[in-house]
């Protein structure tokens, strides 16, 4: 047996080594919520704050909606549609909490086997080839495996420099709510809405610019979820193909679909180009 052949079986034995122990070590590890407690308990506040928040936006819209006066009825309908709104990012936080031990069985359990044959066929067949696409397999699935635990370790800065202005943002809903609840108890009576008014030593105009502020103050904090759980997950995917394409040179971007009908152009304009002139 010659010495290259036995290079490529020692080769083999290891691929087949790091196989087996992905498959059955290392994906169950993945798989266990313990080992992503950290990522989980920075997902269960953002989620608690979003509860929270809907629920302050719902009182707050019922309560401003019984302030006398047109203005006051597009003012509970914004703070109504801030309810839907973190609904959606509700379900992304949820989605993402379960995908971390989705995400980490898959990656163990499958890409990284599947490079690992790869590699071995590599080994013995069309090396270019089939090495290019093991190295491809498992640099998608490191990166899948690191976007959610580093994407909130990044947001989670973010999201503790305006966690005052979230806690803000509740206790000035939850104090417009007890303000117009007694409104709403006596929407029907416009007699003892002035009354309750009166009693509250507050005007219309002036509760309607409390409910103003409660809207600034939603808009602010829709705009911080927003970036903290989609945006920034997004932008560390990104920055992970372009280290990918950096250190290997593999443009992982270009099987995006997006991507599809910028190549087809690119080869229709250089098939064009290539043709002579009639």
């Amino acid at each position: 047996m010659s010495e290259q052949m036995l290079k490529k079986i020692l080769a083999a034995a290891l691929l087949v080594l790091l196989a087996v122990l992905s498959l059955l070590f290392l994906g169950d590890r993945a798989a266990d919520p313990a080992a992503h407690e950290a990522t989980i308990s920075v997902i269960n506040e953002k989620t608690e704050d979003v509860l929270r928040l809907t629920a302050s936006a719902s009182l707050a819209s019922i309560g401003v909606s019984a302030i006398p006066g047109d203005t006051a009825t597009p003012i509970a309908a914004k703070l109504a549609d801030f309810s839907e709104y973190f609904l959606l990012i509700l379900c992304v936080l949820y989605s993402e909490k379960y995908l971390v031990g989705i995400i980490g069985a898959g990656v163990f359990k499958v890409l990284i086997p599947c490079a690992c044959a790869l590699g071995i066929l590599s080994l013995f067949r069309c090396p270019q080839l089939f090495r290019r696409l093991a190295i491809k397999l498992a640099a998608v699935g490191i990166a899948l495996y690191l976007i959610i635990p580093i994407s909130f370790k990044v947001s989670d800065l973010i999201y503790g420099a305006y966690r005052e202005s979230i806690d803000g943002t509740i206790s000035a809903a939850e104090t417009l709510s007890e303000e117009t609840a007694p409104l709403a108890d006596a929407a029907e009576d416009k007699g003892l809405v002035q009354a309750v008014l009166d009693r509250l030593k507050e005007t219309t105009s002036s509760l309607t610019d409390k409910a103003v502020d409660a809207v600034n103050r939603f808009v602010e904090t829709l705009a911080v979820m927003i970036v903290t759980s989609c945006v920034i997950p997004l932008l560390v995917l990104l920055f992970f193909l372009w280290i990918i394409k950096q250190l290997t040179g593999l443009d992982l971007a270009a099987s995006l679909p997006h991507s599809r009908p910028a190549r087809l152009r690119r080869k229709k304009a250089e098939s064009g180009g290539g043709r002579a002139a009639p």
